[in-house]
């Protein structure tokens, strides 16, 4: 009696299996692509968000440039813009600003320089308020031939199409491969009962509990889970931090900068406890399904 107290108390030497080895690494490269992927759809939102304040009611005006006096004929369409009723505020965009602008496409130097660019005028509407397009551009046209509307509806509606598909994708990506890691804690519970069988039926023999047999295994996918999700966490916050100290975000190239907010960080922080809390549960359910098989 007292030899099968102490077999009942006897653990499952689930350390010494294969899964103890390669589990953690599987599971640390599934959390890292998932860590990525939860980041780049928060990044991408974030842009968004920032896109929406940027040129929601706004549209921009491009006055030519001329040999004869670009100035005046800024100046005269500006006075147009502003004595239009839905108009708030019209400023010119300075000239170093718009070659700034350009800088990531055609350089810098003398060719930059003497490129004859349109003067920008960003133009900030009337809330509520409703423009006739069509009508204030012929009215521009008029004045100042060559002048045109560029609105950013059109550019920001598209945008955020394409800023939606890639935060589905970043989520999906988040989704399979947090049930990658799952599949692995599956794997490597089914392992251990394949490799340990004989001395879970002696267990069971002389009176052990499926419950205490199953939290084992449980207490073994929650060590695996640990361990790979701290190393894929903490590999993918080194990546996020050198790309955000690396990549060339900004206006300019109109890319989401890769920052994210506290709030953010915290959401990839508590990835690794999500996979820990998938994988212990999925252990448990695999090995009451096949205790209670074996009945």
């Amino acid at each position: 009696m007292t030899g099968a107290r102490r077999y009942m108390g006897r653990a499952l030497p689930l350390g010494r299996d294969a899964s103890s080895r390669y589990g953690p690494w599987i599971i640390a490269a599934t959390v890292y692509i998932a860590a990525l992927g939860l980041a780049a759809a928060m990044a991408i939102a974030s842009a968004e968000r920032s896109w929406r304040g940027s040129f929601a009611g706004r549209i921009s005006v491009q006055v030519p440039a001329s040999s004869d006096g670009t100035q005046s004929r800024v100046a005269e369409i500006v006075a147009l813009l502003l004595a239009t009723p839905a108009i708030e505020d019209a400023a010119p965009i300075d000239e170093a600003e718009s070659r700034a602008l350009l800088e990531p496409w055609l350089g810098t130097g003398p060719g930059l320089d003497a490129l004859p660019l349109p003067t920008l005028i960003d133009v900030r509407l009337r809330r509520g308020a409703e423009l006739d397009i069509v009508a204030l551009e012929v009215a521009l046209d008029a004045a100042v031939p060559g002048t045109r509307i560029d609105e950013h509806g059109l550019w920001l509606e598209k945008a955020l199409h394409f800023t939606r598909a890639l935060q589905a994708f970043g989520a999906a990506l988040t989704v399979l491969f947090a049930l990658a890691a799952v599949a692995t804690a599956v794997f490597a519970t089914r392992a251990g009962l394949a490799a340990h069988g004989e001395a879970i039926g002696i267990m069971r023999l002389v009176g052990a509990q499926d419950t205490r047999i199953a939290r084992q295994f449980v207490a073994h996918s929650l060590n695996l889970a640990i361990k790979g999700g701290i190393v894929g966490c903490a590999l993918a916050a080194a990546t996020l931090f050198l790309l955000g100290r690396y990549a060339p975000g900004g206006t300019a190239l109109m890319l989401p900068e890769m920052t994210l907010s506290p709030l953010q960080w915290g959401a990839l922080a508590g990835l690794p406890l999500i996979v820990a809390a998938l994988g212990m549960a999925s252990a448990r359910l695999t090995v009451m399904r096949a205790l209670s098989r074996v009945g």
